[in-house]
C-alpha cells in the first residue's frame, strides 16, 4: 500500500543520534543536510519520497519492474550526491534525478520509451485513489484508458513528454518544474502551452479527450494479499 509520500517532515528528529547530540529537523532540506552525515536522515527522506518517484517512474514507463529499477536508482544516485545538494526542494531534487535516469534508460532501450500497454501481472498493483470502491474491472478499464493516454503523449517530443507529466500526472507546480529541468519559469511555461496543443491535437484524430485529472492518482500498490 503506498503512504503519502507529499507529506513533509514537520517535526522530525533522528532517533539513533546520541541524547545529547539529538537535533530538531525542521524542514526538507535540513534533513537533507543532515543525511550527508546521518544514515537515519537519508531513511527519512527515502521513507517520505520512496511511493511519489516510484510512481512518476511507473506512470513514465508503465513497467513495475523498470520503475522499481528507476526508483532504486534514483535514491542511489541521491545518496551518492548529497555532498552537492544546496538546499531548496528535495522533492524537486529527487524528480530531476529520476528525471535523468529515465533519459539514460530510453537512451540504451529505445523499446521501452515505447512501451504504452499496462500488462495484465500489473495491473493489480494499480489502484486509483478514490472515495469509493471500485470494482477490479473497473480499475482495470482506467489502467488502459491512462495507458492509451500515455500512448498518444508518447507520440510528442520527450521535453513536451517531460513537462505534460510533471504538471498533470505529478502535480507540480511551474516552479518545481523549473528546478526539475533546469529551465527559466517562462520556458517551462511555454513548453507546457506548446505541448498541450499538441497532445489535444493528437487526441482529437483519435476521437480522445484531455483529462488529466481522471488519472493523476493512478498509482502503484504493495504487492502483497492483504492490500
Amino acid at each position: 500500500m503506498t503512504e503519502n509520500a507529499s507529506a513533509q517532515p514537520s517535526d522530525v528528529s533522528l532517533s539513533d543520534s546520541p541524547a545529547s547530540e539529538k537535533q530538531e529537523i525542521v524542514s526538507e532540506p535540513e534533513l537533507a543536510q543532515a543525511a550527508k552525515t546521518d544514515p537515519a536522515a537519508f531513511g527519512r527522506l527515502y521513507e517520505t519520497h520512496y511511493s511519489r518517484i516510484l510512481n512518476y517512474t511507473f506512470r513514465r514507463t508503465l513497467n513495475v519492474a523498470v520503475a522499481e529499477e528507476l526508483t532504486s536508482n534514483t535514491f542511489f544516485k541521491a545518496l551518492r550526491s548529497l555532498a552537492d545538494f544546496r538546499g531548496g526542494s528535495v522533492q524537486a531534487w529527487l524528480y530531476k534525478i529520476a528525471t535523468n535516469e529515465m533519459r539514460m534508460l530510453w537512451r540504451r532501450q529505445k523499446h521501452l520509451r515505447d512501451n504504452f500497454d499496462v500488462r495484465q501481472e500489473d495491473i493489480r498493483r494499480i489502484y486509483f485513489d478514490s472515495h469509493q470502491a471500485e470494482a477490479p474491472a473497473e480499475i482495470a478499464d482506467k489502467a488502459q484508458q491512462f495507458a492509451r493516454l500515455r500512448r498518444a503523449m508518447g507520440m510528442l517530443p520527450e521535453k513536451y513528454q517531460t513537462v505534460l507529466s510533471l504538471r498533470y500526472f505529478e502535480g507540480l507546480s511551474i516552479e518545481e518544474i523549473s528546478a526539475v529541468l533546469s529551465k527559466k519559469i517562462g520556458t517551462v511555461k511555454s513548453l507546457i502551452h506548446r505541448g498541450l496543443k499538441r497532445m489535444k491535437r493528437l487526441l482529437a484524430s483519435n476521437d480522445a479527450t484531455f483529462s488529466a485529472s481522471r488519472h493523476l492518482n493512478m498509482s502503484v500498490g504493495d504487492d502483497s494479499d492483504d492490500q
